[in-house]
């Protein structure tokens, strides 16, 4: 374990915010703080596991280091589509099909990758198998993006870097193994910088190796979102490293000379659900939604606290200065 002071100030005054322990994937019951830099808010695991040890913390199952089957992908991607379609309506009239669709009910997010890319390479940072993505699932992967553009990516995994070689796609194990004269129109890390040990390493890289056009898009969970303010130790303890809020984002762009081009917040049904199995604080949330058209009805909800930025993740876009 290391203990550490704030990485965007540096400032070695804390205030502890919680404590917890690995409720979600269950693979320690050791105890881990969530402290506060008193000078510029960052939030952040501390002490916490270092480089060496925090491998040890993710389960042996975790889902995008792991080679996804073709047909689970196209099943789940079936039942996404037909939980958020105009056929809902339809499922909903038998009742038990239905249910098992609550969990598929999300914003329509479209793929920032695809709005934002023109022409260049594409660097995932963190990207797993490089098979699925997080909410974007098969679509948004880089095995995707590779029929229209040179693929990379960034993924300490060992098992899913040679799932990424068997795809065709190149990974490299650390940022230092990035060569220096590459540079990315797109540059994403979709759910993945809240797993790293320094944010501001990474943010450097993406400075140097953004092309003059390029995007950088960062996908976080968003410590303002409901479910945070509701539980602060509704959290991924100790993978997540880091708890990010919009301004604690906004302070690492102007430093490493971004600027904020779109900012969004989302959240879904399932969070809730999940959360109430686990965490005392949602104890009220336990068998809801017990419907599809339930789900649906408290998504048009969430998507009111969505726009006031109160989404349990978020998204941002960078461009440089």
């Amino acid at each position: 374990m290391e203990s550490i002071n704030c990485d965007f100030c540096h400032c070695n005054n804390l205030s502890a915010v919680t404590s917890t322990t690995d409720l979600i994937h269950q693979t320690t019951k050791e105890t881990f703080k969530i402290v506060r830099c008193d000078s510029c808010g960052l939030q952040f695991t501390n002490p916490r596991p270092n480089s060496s040890e925090i491998g040890q913390y993710y389960s042996s199952g975790y889902a995008f280091h792991t080679h996804q089957l073709l047909l689970k992908t196209v099943i789940l991607d079936v039942l996404s589509w037909l939980a958020n379609s105009k056929l809902f309506w339809f499922v909903s009239l038998v009742p038990f099909f239905g249910a098992r669709l609550i969990p598929y009910v999300k914003p329509c997010i479209p793929d920032p990758v695809k709005m934002h890319y023109t022409k260049g390479n594409i660097l995932d940072i963190g990207c797993g198998s490089g098979e699925s993505a997080h909410f974007w699932g098969r679509s948004g992967s880089v095995l995707a993006y590779k029929k229209f553009s040179d693929v990379y990516g960034v993924e300490i995994d060992a098992g899913a870097r040679e799932r990424l070689k068997v795809n065709g796609i190149e990974g490299f194990e650390s940022l230092s193994d990035v060569p220096d004269d590459l540079k990315f129109n797109i540059i994403r890390m979709n759910w993945s910088l809240e797993h790293v040990h320094s944010p501001s390493e990474y943010f450097d890289f993406m400075s140097k190796h953004i092309d003059s056009s390029g995007t950088v898009i960062v996908s976080v969970p968003n410590y303002d979102g409901l479910i945070y303010k509701v539980s602060k130790d509704c959290v991924e303890i100790p993978i997540h490293l880091f708890h990010f809020r919009k301004k604690d984002l906004e302070n690492y762009a102007e430093k490493f000379g971004f600027k904020i081009v779109d900012f969004y917040t989302f959240s879904y049904p399932q969070m809730f659900a999940f959360a109430s199995t686990i965490f005392s604080g949602f104890k009220s949330f336990a068998g809801f939604p017990k419907s599809l058209i339930e789900a649906r009805l408290f998504q048009k909800t969430l998507n009111l606290f969505d726009a006031s930025y109160l989404g349990n993740d978020m998204i941002i876009v960078l461009k440089k200065l």
